[in-house]
């Protein structure tokens, strides 16, 4: 009986709406029951009695009862159910739409607790597990084989001193006086190069490729903010540079990148203002087996040419105000532009003869490990053009001469293209045999072709429209690399063109680094770097093949081979490093005093030396760069034979674990040459041999502070100004800043 009244009760709790009159109804419920059935029981029991006497009690008893019990309970719960019912709110009737609507927040309620208790953790089989935990590290691809190489994130004040590019890869550099400007490298072996493009190799510091690019892995958003420029400065002299940066994880694999950066100024010479932009919007995907990084960059750089002051010896005056200083050109300007779009991608298949299993069931081997095949793809579309223009009137003496008097299309007015496409497509394996740390570890190769397009301004051209030639390479390439535990470590890489108009080019770039322990802490290392490189390669098609309004040229230079052997040696504990550098360059390229270009068939010389020695007493820092260089052809490779970049600075706490300070002065030095000037129209620094400059120190005085996370720096620039001298050229007749006061900030903002 208990049992049923309770199946009783359960149906009614289900059915029923939660009203008080239903309550009531569920509380009197069980009363009707049990009186229903003792009433039945009592009346079944008599009649049994009188029918069939004392020795049939028992049994009829029991029988009537059973019997009695489930019909009045049959009854009365009916009845009960009938009554509640009539007593019940009306019954809700749902549409097939509010049905949907409620399957599907059901089942997103479901997604939502799952994806929230699960924790966001990177695996991936491009890094190791050690870096699965990283708040946020960085990396570079190599574009031959999707291969990650970890770089260093900028955070402190000691990334962040000094506001030109260059300073972060060479002692110094030659450029044309305004940040944002064409520069090159002191360092003969750190000179950029671009052989599809030569115009655009000086903007390269300013800006990214696909190998130079970026790209990041962070567990919370990460944005930075940051500034440089000229304080109490007039508007027409004004220097402005700005980044902003932000990276964030959408999910732990994906990642995306937006970047904006400007270099420029309005320069302190006339018709030099210099605007140089890039935009960046790049994404990458770190999963298991397949990893992709891709994107578009984009670079603008718009500058006013002057060619550089008329006489030096205004310069030396330094009453004079700069803007009053007569230059060559007096309406000249460039424009030149890159657009690149492009991914590097590739999928880990791996090779299991034997599946190893842990004590829970799972494959033992963490994702990268064990025998694995990688299959990948880069493509590259890339567009880059130059649009030089000037005005120069026949009694522009000055501005006439500093062509040569050389006018071959327009006797007044130039409007000069060059314009080039590449679009580029990869293929390629990697192949790891078993463990990516053995001395072993990769096995790689590719095939990959290229189509270029140029436009060639030819004097047919007017009669016929198309002016564009197009060109085609084809090439295979491989490369190996292991490592011996953490002691030994070596790469290789060949490249080689088989068909097109590269066919025969070839280059060899071999890699052993060698570390050794001999401190007490076994983490810091003394490491032992040799490089060997060998290239041979055909100029590039503007380096044969040019028709513009001051250089006409057509040639079909030799192949240009260069071997270079280096050495390095860097000591973190000691904060040292030391480089050695010997090249031989046969058929180099060059631009001779009148900036047309020149092939020398002699074989140059070239030796190259660096030492960075960073020196601590109590509070007083002292940060060396030394470079020491020589050349066999001055005339050809002219080089400084001694630079210097000192850094010397007083550092204190200003607020304990909050601000440190550092106060102190930023020099640089140059022993004499006769550095380089820069011509215009083709966009290329040359030769001359007018006049040497340098033996002027050229001082700033700084303070910079670490607040927190932002790094800020005041400076006063070129506080020596006019000791010993007033010559602090940047190149041939262009001019570095005078005094003035600057103030950077770059404030990294992310979610602890």
């Amino acid at each position: 009986m208990k049992s049923a009244n309770l199946k009783i009760l359960l149906i009614c709790l289900v059915s029923l709406l939660p009203t008080r009159l239903l309550f009531a109804q569920e509380r009197a419920l069980p009363d009707t029951l049990k009186s229903a059935t003792a009433d039945s029981v009592a009346v079944a029991a008599l009649d049994s009695i009188a029918a069939a006497g004392i020795d049939s009690l028992a049994l009829a008893g029991r029988d009537s009862i059973a019997v009695a019990g489930m019909d009045s309970l049959a009854v009365a719960g009916a009845d009960s159910l009938a009554m509640a019912d009539s007593l019940a709110a009306p019954k809700v009737v749902l549409t097939e739409k509010q049905k949907r609507k409620m399957y599907r927040d059901s089942v997103k309620a479901v997604k939502d607790s799952i994806r929230l208790s699960t924790p966001r953790i990177l695996e991936t089989c491009a890094f190791p597990d050690s870096l699965y935990y990283e708040k946020i590290f960085a990396w570079n691809t190599n574009t031959y084989f999707n291969k990650q190489e970890r770089i260093q994130v900028d955070t402190t004040f000691n990334d962040w001193y000094t506001e030109y590019p260059f300073f972060h890869e060479d002692v110094n550099a030659t450029y044309l006086g305004v940040i944002g400007s064409a520069s090159q490298n002191f360092n003969w072996f750190k000179r950029r190069e671009f052989d599809i493009a030569p115009f655009y190799a000086p903007y390269l510091t300013y800006t990214y490729t696909p190998e130079t690019m970026p790209f990041y892995n962070t567990k919370t958003p990460h944005t930075v903010l940051a500034y440089w420029g000229t304080l109490f400065s007039y508007t027409n002299k004004e220097e402005s540079s700005m980044k902003f940066m932000n990276t964030q994880n959408i999910t732990p694999k994906l990642n995306l990148h937006l970047e904006y950066h400007m270099y420029g100024g309005k320069g302190l010479l006339t018709n030099e203002g210099t605007n140089n932009r890039t935009f960046s919007l790049t994404g990458n995907y770190l999963g298991e087996r397949y990893v992709a990084n891709g994107g578009f960059i984009s670079n603008t750089i718009r500058r006013d040419e002057n060619g550089g002051i008329q006489n030096p010896k205004e310069v030396l005056d330094t009453i004079l105000d700069a803007k009053t200083i007569a230059v060559n050109l007096q309406d000249a300007s460039n424009r030149i532009v890159k657009r690149s779009f492009f991914i590097n991608h590739s999928y880990g298949l791996p090779i299991r003869f034997k599946k190893d299993m842990d004590s829970l069931g799972r494959d033992s081997l963490a994702a990268g490990e064990g025998t694995m095949a990688y299959i990948g793809h880069y493509g590259e579309y890339s567009r880059f053009s130059k649009f030089y223009a000037d005005k120069i009137g026949q009694n522009d003496r000055i501005g006439r001469a500093f062509y040569n008097d050389n006018f071959f299309i327009d006797p007044t007015t130039s409007a000069d293209s060059m314009r080039v496409a590449d679009l580029t497509n990869r293929l390629f394996i990697r192949l790891q045999p078993w463990d990516s740390d053995a001395i072993i570890s990769h096995i790689e190769g590719g095939v990959g072709y290229q189509m270029l397009t140029y436009y060639s301004f030819k004097p047919e051209s007017f009669l016929y429209a198309n002016s564009n030639v197009h060109l085609n390479n084809s090439y295979i390439y491989a490369s190996a690399n292991g490592k011996f535990r953490k002691y030994f470590a070596w790469e290789g890489f060949g490249r080689f063109n088989f068909l097109g108009y590269n066919r025969g080019d070839f280059d060899i770039n071999a890699k052993a680094t060698f570390s050794f322990y001999p401190f007490k802490d076994r983490s810091e290392g003394i490491d032992l770097t040799a490089r060997f490189s060998s290239t041979l390669k055909k100029p590039d098609y503007y380096s044969d093949h040019l028709y513009s309004n001051h250089f006409i040229w057509d040639h079909e230079f030799g192949k240009v081979s260069k071997t270079k052997i280096e050495g390095e040696l860097s000591i973190p504990k000691w904060k040292m490093s030391a480089y050695f550098g010997y090249a031989l360059v046969n058929n180099n390229i060059y631009y001779d005093t009148l900036g047309i270009i020149r092939q020398t068939p002699e074989l140059v010389n070239v030796m190259s030396a660096y030492l960075q020695k960073d020196f601590k007493l109590w509070k007083f820092h002292f940060d060396n760069q030394i470079l020491f260089q020589m050349s066999s052809n001055q005339e050809s490779i002219p080089l400084p034979m001694l630079a210097l970049h000192l850094r010397y600075y007083f550092q204190f706490d200003l607020v304990k674990n909050v601000m440190k300070v550092q106060v102190g002065a930023d020099g640089t030095f140059t022993t004499s040459y006769y550095a380089p000037a820069y011509n215009p129209a083709t966009g290329q620094f040359h030769n001359q041999v007018s006049e040497k400059i340098g033996n002027t120190p050229y001082i700033d005085v700084f303070a910079n502070f670490q607040w927190k996370t932002a790094s800020i720096f005041l400076k006063f620039t070129n506080a020596n100004q006019g000791w010993p001298t007033a010559d602090y050229f940047s190149a041939y007749h262009y001019i570095k800043p005078k005094r003035a006061f600057k103030v950077g900030i770059f404030w990294p903002f992310f979610v602890k």
